[in-house]
Protein backbone atom coordinates (compact mmCIF):
# COMPACT_ATOMS: atom_id res chain seq x y z
CA UNK A 1 0.00 0.00 0.00
CA UNK A 2 1.22 3.38 -1.08
CA UNK A 3 2.19 6.16 1.31
CA UNK A 4 0.86 9.46 0.30
CA UNK A 5 2.97 12.45 1.09
CA UNK A 6 1.26 16.08 1.24
CA UNK A 7 3.36 19.00 1.38
CA UNK A 8 1.83 21.86 3.68
CA UNK A 9 4.39 24.02 3.43
CA UNK A 10 3.87 26.67 0.36
CA UNK A 11 6.35 28.87 -0.77
CA UNK A 12 3.95 32.35 0.35
CA UNK A 13 4.45 30.68 3.92
CA UNK A 14 8.40 30.90 3.21
CA UNK A 15 9.55 33.68 5.14
CA UNK A 16 12.03 36.02 2.41
CA UNK A 17 15.65 36.70 2.97
CA UNK A 18 16.59 40.23 4.08
CA UNK A 19 18.23 42.43 1.23
CA UNK A 20 20.72 43.85 3.79
CA UNK A 21 22.21 41.05 6.05
CA UNK A 22 24.60 40.83 8.29
CA UNK A 23 27.38 39.39 6.64
CA UNK A 24 26.85 41.72 3.56
CA UNK A 25 27.01 44.52 5.66
CA UNK A 26 30.37 43.68 7.48
CA UNK A 27 31.43 42.86 3.27
CA UNK A 28 30.52 45.92 2.11
CA UNK A 29 32.16 48.01 4.97
CA UNK A 30 35.40 45.73 4.33
CA UNK A 31 35.65 46.71 0.59
CA UNK A 32 35.02 50.51 1.39
CA UNK A 33 37.63 50.20 4.14
CA UNK A 34 39.91 49.05 2.08
CA UNK A 35 39.53 51.87 -1.22
CA UNK A 36 39.72 54.31 1.20
CA UNK A 37 43.03 52.82 2.47
CA UNK A 38 44.31 52.74 -0.93
CA UNK A 39 43.54 56.14 -1.94
CA UNK A 40 45.06 57.31 1.03
CA UNK A 41 48.05 55.59 0.31
CA UNK A 42 47.44 57.58 -3.20
CA UNK A 43 46.85 61.21 -1.86
CA UNK A 44 50.13 60.91 -0.11
CA UNK A 45 52.12 59.49 -2.55
CA UNK A 46 50.62 61.91 -4.73
CA UNK A 47 51.39 64.77 -1.95
CA UNK A 48 54.90 63.86 -1.23
CA UNK A 49 55.67 64.33 -5.00
CA UNK A 50 54.48 67.56 -5.16
CA UNK A 51 56.13 68.33 -2.27
CA UNK A 52 59.25 67.31 -3.84
CA UNK A 53 59.14 68.99 -6.68
CA UNK A 54 58.12 72.66 -5.29
CA UNK A 55 61.20 71.98 -3.17
CA UNK A 56 62.99 71.73 -6.33
CA UNK A 57 61.51 75.11 -8.24
CA UNK A 58 62.13 77.07 -5.12
CA UNK A 59 65.65 75.73 -4.63
CA UNK A 60 66.21 77.10 -8.24
CA UNK A 61 64.69 80.24 -8.00
CA UNK A 62 66.78 80.64 -5.07
CA UNK A 63 69.96 79.88 -7.11
CA UNK A 64 68.94 81.94 -9.64
CA UNK A 65 68.33 84.97 -7.34
CA UNK A 66 71.49 84.77 -5.83
CA UNK A 67 73.13 84.62 -9.53
CA UNK A 68 71.56 87.58 -10.49
CA UNK A 69 72.54 89.72 -7.40
CA UNK A 70 76.26 88.68 -8.36
CA UNK A 71 76.12 89.55 -11.66
CA UNK A 72 74.43 92.86 -10.67
CA UNK A 73 77.24 93.26 -8.49
CA UNK A 74 79.98 92.64 -11.10
CA UNK A 75 78.32 95.19 -13.67
CA UNK A 76 78.19 97.78 -10.93
CA UNK A 77 82.33 96.84 -9.79
CA UNK A 78 83.11 96.31 -13.12
CA UNK A 79 85.88 98.96 -14.45
CA UNK A 80 87.55 99.07 -17.76
CA UNK A 81 91.17 97.59 -17.94
CA UNK A 82 93.33 100.21 -18.52
CA UNK A 83 95.75 98.21 -21.18
CA UNK A 84 92.01 98.01 -23.26
CA UNK A 85 91.30 102.08 -22.37
CA UNK A 86 94.79 102.29 -24.09
CA UNK A 87 94.53 100.08 -27.34
CA UNK A 88 91.38 101.55 -27.68
CA UNK A 89 93.29 104.87 -28.13
CA UNK A 90 95.66 103.91 -30.26
CA UNK A 91 93.37 102.63 -32.36
CA UNK A 92 91.41 105.48 -32.22
CA UNK A 93 94.75 107.13 -33.23
CA UNK A 94 95.63 104.90 -35.96
CA UNK A 95 92.20 105.32 -37.55
CA UNK A 96 92.39 109.09 -37.94
CA UNK A 97 96.06 108.79 -39.47
CA UNK A 98 94.51 106.58 -41.99
CA UNK A 99 91.74 108.65 -42.78
CA UNK A 100 93.98 111.68 -43.06
CA UNK A 101 96.50 109.52 -45.39
CA UNK A 102 93.23 108.37 -47.57
CA UNK A 103 92.15 112.21 -48.16
CA UNK A 104 95.89 113.16 -49.38
CA UNK A 105 96.20 109.99 -51.49
CA UNK A 106 92.75 110.75 -52.97
CA UNK A 107 93.04 114.40 -53.65
CA UNK A 108 93.68 115.23 -57.61
CA UNK A 109 96.17 118.16 -56.67
CA UNK A 110 98.91 116.01 -55.46
CA UNK A 111 98.31 112.57 -56.75
CA UNK A 112 98.27 113.59 -60.28
CA UNK A 113 102.44 113.65 -60.76
CA UNK A 114 102.14 110.32 -59.26
CA UNK A 115 99.03 108.82 -61.45
CA UNK A 116 101.44 110.16 -64.28
CA UNK A 117 104.58 107.88 -63.32
CA UNK A 118 102.60 105.22 -62.50
CA UNK A 119 100.90 105.19 -65.75
CA UNK A 120 104.50 105.77 -67.97
CA UNK A 121 105.59 102.83 -66.11
CA UNK A 122 102.52 100.54 -66.54
CA UNK A 123 102.82 101.63 -70.33
CA UNK A 124 106.47 100.52 -70.26
CA UNK A 125 104.99 97.16 -69.19
CA UNK A 126 102.98 97.28 -72.10
CA UNK A 127 104.97 97.90 -74.64
CA UNK A 128 103.83 95.93 -78.12
CA UNK A 129 106.29 95.30 -80.70
CA UNK A 130 103.72 96.55 -83.82
CA UNK A 131 103.10 99.47 -81.57
CA UNK A 132 105.52 102.73 -81.42
CA UNK A 133 104.06 104.79 -79.34
CA UNK A 134 105.24 108.70 -79.55
CA UNK A 135 103.52 111.45 -77.74
CA UNK A 136 101.82 111.01 -74.35
CA UNK A 137 99.11 113.85 -73.18
CA UNK A 138 98.16 113.28 -69.52
CA UNK A 139 95.96 115.74 -67.08
CA UNK A 140 93.45 115.08 -64.68
CA UNK A 141 90.81 115.09 -67.68
CA UNK A 142 92.00 113.65 -70.41
CA UNK A 143 94.57 110.80 -71.38
CA UNK A 144 95.89 110.64 -75.27
CA UNK A 145 98.12 108.59 -76.60
CA UNK A 146 99.47 109.15 -80.44
CA UNK A 147 102.32 106.89 -82.15
CA UNK A 148 102.17 104.36 -85.23
CA UNK A 149 101.42 100.92 -85.59
CA UNK A 150 103.14 98.21 -88.14
CA UNK A 151 99.31 96.79 -88.78
CA UNK A 152 95.80 98.59 -87.40
CA UNK A 153 94.83 95.44 -85.78
CA UNK A 154 97.69 95.87 -83.39
CA UNK A 155 96.56 99.46 -81.83
CA UNK A 156 93.01 97.64 -80.44
CA UNK A 157 95.03 94.64 -79.07
CA UNK A 158 97.36 96.75 -77.56
CA UNK A 159 94.55 98.88 -75.63
CA UNK A 160 93.22 95.66 -74.72
CA UNK A 161 96.19 94.87 -72.16
CA UNK A 162 95.09 97.95 -70.10
CA UNK A 163 92.76 96.18 -68.47
CA UNK A 164 95.93 94.02 -66.75
CA UNK A 165 96.90 97.43 -65.52
CA UNK A 166 96.36 99.34 -62.52
CA UNK A 167 95.78 103.10 -63.19
CA UNK A 168 95.10 102.55 -66.93
CA UNK A 169 92.83 99.79 -66.17
CA UNK A 170 89.12 101.12 -66.61
CA UNK A 171 89.61 103.96 -69.13
CA UNK A 172 87.20 104.87 -71.18
CA UNK A 173 88.66 106.06 -74.58
CA UNK A 174 86.18 108.08 -76.56
CA UNK A 175 87.91 109.01 -79.28
CA UNK A 176 90.32 106.69 -82.04
CA UNK A 177 91.65 107.72 -84.84
CA UNK A 178 93.62 105.39 -87.67
CA UNK A 179 95.44 106.62 -91.20
CA UNK A 180 97.97 105.33 -92.80
CA UNK A 181 100.64 106.82 -94.30
CA UNK A 182 104.68 106.08 -95.58
CA UNK A 183 107.58 106.02 -93.12
CA UNK A 184 111.19 106.84 -94.41
CA UNK A 185 111.87 103.33 -95.69
CA UNK A 186 108.41 104.14 -97.70
CA UNK A 187 106.82 100.97 -96.09
CA UNK A 188 103.29 101.70 -95.19
CA UNK A 189 102.16 102.29 -91.20
CA UNK A 190 99.08 103.07 -88.91
CA UNK A 191 99.20 106.20 -87.32
CA UNK A 192 96.65 106.74 -84.70
CA UNK A 193 95.42 108.66 -82.11
CA UNK A 194 93.29 107.33 -78.64
CA UNK A 195 91.85 110.01 -76.34
CA UNK A 196 89.51 109.85 -73.39
CA UNK A 197 88.25 113.23 -74.80
CA UNK A 198 85.41 112.96 -77.93
CA UNK A 199 88.33 115.17 -79.19
CA UNK A 200 91.85 114.99 -78.45
CA UNK A 201 93.98 118.25 -77.06
CA UNK A 202 96.78 119.25 -79.13
CA UNK A 203 98.61 120.71 -75.97
CA UNK A 204 99.84 119.26 -72.63
CA UNK A 205 102.58 117.69 -70.68
CA UNK A 206 103.96 114.05 -71.65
Amino acid sequence: MKKLSINLLQAELIPEQPLWTLKRVASLWAVTFILMFVWMIYSEYQLSQLTNDFNAVNQQQQNNETLLADLELQVRQNKADPLLQEKLATAKLLLVNKKALHKQLTDSSTTYAVGFSVAMTELSELHHRDVSLQKVTMNSENMTFSGIARKPEAVPAWLAAFDKATFLSGQSFKHFSLSEKENENEDVVTQFTVSSHNKPEKSGGS
